[in-house]
C-alpha cells in the first residue's frame, strides 16, 4: 500500500514538472509558472534543458539495418554441411549435426543451408505403390472367430497364432483395431520392469527344469503336477506330463525320457530349490553324464523366468478351459497342447515363430550305446555294511536278511531306480524296492509304519555303471 502511494505522488510531481515545462516553452511569466508550480527558477532552467536535449535526440535519425551483425558462418563450413547433406539426403538436420561434430551449426542453420542451396530431403521408403490388403468376407470371420477364442492374447501372439494356424497374415495393428470395435475397453497402464536377459546361443545348451503344482480337485485332496523340461535356446518343450508323483528319482525317469526323445544330454540343468531337484540320485546321474545342475536363487524365481512364464500360459490357456476334466482326460489333451506350443504358437523372442524352428537345429547327438544304458548311471553310494553271523543287515533300525552265505562279509549300498541295491563284487545280492518310502517315514519321525522285517527282493547279476558322456 505505501509503495502504491509513492508511486502516486511521484507521478504527480513528475506531471506537474512536465506541465511547467510546457507552460514555459508557451511563453508564460515565469513568475506565474513558479507561484503555479511551486518550483523555482533554477529548477525550471534545467528540466528545460533536459526536454531540448531529449527531444533533440528523439529527432535524429536512426543507423539502418539490424542492430546485431550477421550470423554467417564461414564458407568452408558451410561448404562442409552442403557435402553432407548431398551424402545423406535421407538424414534429418539433427542427425547431420551429431554427425558433423561439436564445431557443427544449429540443426535450423543446417536447414537454411539446404534450402538456400536447394538441397532436398529424401524419405527413406519409397512411396506405396500396392493398394492397402482388403480381407474377403470368409477370411474376416474365420479371423474374428478365432480372436473371440483367443480373446485373451495381445495383438503379436494373435497375429502369430493366426499366421502358424489358419496360415493368413495380418497385423498386430489391425487385430487391436477390430478388437476394439467389436469390444472396446481400456487397458490399464503396466509399470515395465527391465530384468536381465539372457540366453544361449544353441539348442539344447541348457534345459530349464521346475513342476507345477495346483489344486484339480481340493474336496478330494488332489493335488497334480505338471513336471516340465523347457529349452532356453528355443523355449520348447523338451519334456511334459501330468503325473501326481513329485520325487527325485521319478525326475531322474523324465530326464531319461527326454534325452531319449530327443537323442542328446544337455550340457546344463537350471532347477529351483525344491525337493525334486535336490535328491543324491538326480545329482549322481548328472554327475555321470557330466550335466552341470544350476540352482536358481533362493526366493528369486525370475532365475528361472522362462519357464515360470510359460507355466502361467498353461495355466491361462491348457488348465482355465478345462476345470472339468478329470486327470485322464488332462492327461489325454496334454500331448495335443505341447504339439501346438512347440509347433504352432508364436514367440516374441522368436519374432512370432514357434519353438520347433530353433529346436530342429540340432548339430550334436548320443550315440545309441549310451542313451541304452541311461539308468545305468542313475547310481549314488551311500556305504558299506557288514552281515552278521546270522545273515543280517541293519538298515532304519530294522533286520533285513541278505544271506548267510554273505556273513561277515562287507556289502555296499547303492541307490537306485529300483530301490536300494545291496552288492558285493558288483555283483547285486538284492533290491530293497521301499527304500524311499521307508526313508520318507523316517524323515517325517513316521518309522513305526516301517515293518518289522523287510522284503529283500532277490535279483540277477548286474554290470558295472559306466559314465556315459555326451558326443
Amino acid at each position: 500500500m505505501r509503495n502504491n502511494l509513492n508511486y502516486e505522488k511521484i507521478s504527480q510531481k513528475e506531471d506537474r514538472r512536465f506541465q511547467a515545462i510546457l507552460a514555459m516553452l508557451k511563453g508564460q511569466p515565469l513568475s506565474d509558472i513558479t507561484e503555479g508550480y511551486g518550483i523555482c527558477r533554477s529548477d525550471l532552467y534545467k528540466f528545460r534543458n533536459r526536454a531540448l536535449t531529449a527531444m533533440k535526440n528523439a529527432m535524429c535519425d536512426l543507423p539502418r539495418g539490424p542492430r546485431a551483425p550477421h550470423n554467417r558462418i564461414p564458407e568452408a563450413k558451410e561448404e562442409q554441411i552442403k557435402q553432407e547433406c548431398i551424402r545423406y539426403p535421407t538424414m534429418s538436420s539433427y542427425k547431420i549435426n551429431k554427425k558433423a561434430g561439436i564445431d557443427s551449426p544449429s540443426p535450423r542453420t543446417i536447414q537454411r543451408i539446404r534450402a538456400r542451396n536447394f538441397l532436398p530431403r529424401l524419405a527413406k521408403r519409397a512411396p506405396v505403390q500396392s493398394k492397402a490388403k482388403r480381407f474377403v468376407p470368409e477370411e474376416k470371420q474365420r479371423i474374428k472367430k478365432f480372436m473371440l477364442e483367443k480373446s485373451h492374447l495381445g495383438g503379436l501372439r494373435l497375429s502369430w497364432d493366426i499366421a502358424n494356424i489358419l496360415k493368413i497374415t495380418v497385423s498386430p495393428a489391425t487385430l487391436l483395431r477390430w478388437r476394439n470395435a467389436m469390444q472396446p475397453k481400456t487397458v490399464p497402464s503396466v509399470k515395465i520392469i527391465n530384468w536381465r536377459y539372457y540366453e544361449r546361443k544353441h539348442s539344447h545348451s541348457l534345459w530349464h527344469g521346475d513342476i507345477m503344482k495346483f489344486d484339480h480337485s481340493p474336496e478330494r485332496g488332489l493335488y497334480l503336477r505338471q513336471i516340465t523340461f523347457l529349452d532356453d535356446y528355443s523355449r520348447g518343450y523338451i519334456y511334459n506330463e501330468l503325473t501326481t508323483q513329485s520325487t527325485a528319482c521319478y525326475t531322474v525317469k523324465c530326464l531319461i525320457s527326454a534325452i531319449r526323445k530327443w537323442k542328446i544330454i544337455p550340457k546344463a540343468l537350471l532347477f529351483d530349490n525344491g525337493s525334486e531337484f535336490r535328491g543324491t540320485i538326480l545329482k549322481a546321474f548328472c554327475n555321470n553324464l557330466g550335466i552341470k545342475i544350476i540352482y536358481s536363487t533362493p526366493n528369486h524365481p525370475q532365475t528361472n523366468g522362462k519357464l515360470e512364464r510359460a507355466f502361467r500360459d498353461d495355466r491361462r490357456d491348457f488348465y482355465a478351459p478345462r476345470s472339468e476334466m478329470s486327470i485322464e482326460e488332462l492327461q489325454r489333451e496334454l500331448p495335443y497342447y505341447t504339439y501346438y506350443r512347440n509347433y504352432q504358437r508364436g514367440h516374441f523372442a522368436l519374432k512370432g515363430k514357434p519353438s520347433i524352428t530353433r529346436l530342429c537345429k540340432q548339430d550334436r547327438f548320443t550315440i545309441p550305446f549310451v542313451l541304452d544304458r541311461l539308468e545305468e548311471c542313475a547310481v549314488n553310494e551311500i556305504g558299506e555294511k557288514t552281515v552278521n553271523r546270522y545273515g543280517y543287515i541293519r538298515l532304519f533300525s530294522r533286520l533285513i536278511y541278505v544271506g548267510e552265505q554273505f556273513k561277515g562279509n562287507k556289502v555296499q549300498c547303492f541307490e537306485t531306480l529300483k530301490g536300494l541295491e545291496i552288492r558285493q563284487d558288483h555283483f547285486t545280492v538284492g533290491i530293497l524296492q521301499d527304500y524311499y518310502l521307508y526313508r520318507l517315514l523316517m524323515n517325517n519321525f513316521r518309522s513305526e509304519e516301517i515293518p518289522e522285517n523287510p522284503i529283500l527282493y532277490k535279483s540277477q547279476q548286474l554290470n558295472c555303471p559306466r559314465i556315459a558322456v555326451a558326443l
